[in-house]
């Protein structure tokens, strides 16, 4: 592991070990409003880039299921934003039904993230590596964000929190920042494909803040 990595993974350690539980919601509550927030336009972009090469580098079978995967996907993060939201605004009593219901949504990610790839069947070699290298960094920061969830519930048995520990150390999540810049390199990396590469350049998303996001109604992300 990266000595980057490793110290990201020391901060939850402490974060959620030696602060008191309230603190440690707080903390990753904040940042994980910020990662979905970020994760949504993301997945939508993929999308967008998939529908513009529809025809070329993609048939339309492919199209149809990366929309489905997509909207799903989509529905599923908005619901984890809403949870998010409330659970911010819960008292102590009921963030533990909220925090299940959070788990809930990114299980519901992941398995329509997980089963998007197998279920491509594109041709070209460069859009293939393109749509999977997306996809896979999409699917490693919900994976990530994952295993934060049990170190923030103070019911969760030791036995969970000792593997939650453990993944976090194995694959600590990238900051909404990070993930940011990892996708948009990512996303706009030259391929060689002049088509893809032409479509790529004009998807990359953007962090702003949540007063940003809130007086704009909505549509900066």
């Amino acid at each position: 592991m990266k000595t980057g990595g490793i110290k990201k993974a020391l901060v939850v350690v402490v974060l959620c070990a030696t602060l008191i539980w309230t603190a440690c919601s707080t903390a990753w509550i904040g940042e994980a409003e910020q990662i979905v927030a970020a994760l949504i336009p993301a997945v939508a972009n993929l999308v967008t880039l998939v529908a513009t090469l529809q025809g070329k580098n993609v048939s339309g079978a492919d199209l149809q299921t990366i929309q489905s995967a997509g909207a799903q996907a989509g529905a599923d993060l908005q619901l984890m934003q809403s949870l998010v939201g409330q659970y911010q605004k819960a008292d102590a009593a009921a963030r533990p039904g909220l925090l299940s219901q959070i788990q809930a949504a990114i299980s519901a990610v992941q398995l329509t993230l997980n089963d998007l790839l197998p279920a491509l069947h594109i041709k070209d070699a460069a859009t293939q590596a393109k749509i999977t290298a997306v996809v896979g960094m999409l699917l490693a920061e919900v994976q990530s964000v994952a295993a934060i969830v049990p170190l923030v519930n103070a019911s969760a048995s030791p036995g969970m929190m000792t593997m939650a520990l453990k993944q976090v150390a194995k694959q600590p999540p990238l900051t909404a920042s990070e993930f940011v810049d990892s996708y948009n390199a990512t996303m706009t990396a030259k391929t060689g494909n002049a088509g893809l590469d032409h479509a790529s350049a004009g998807m990359r998303i953007h962090l702003h803040g949540k007063f940003a996001r809130w007086a704009s109604a909505g549509y900066l992300k």
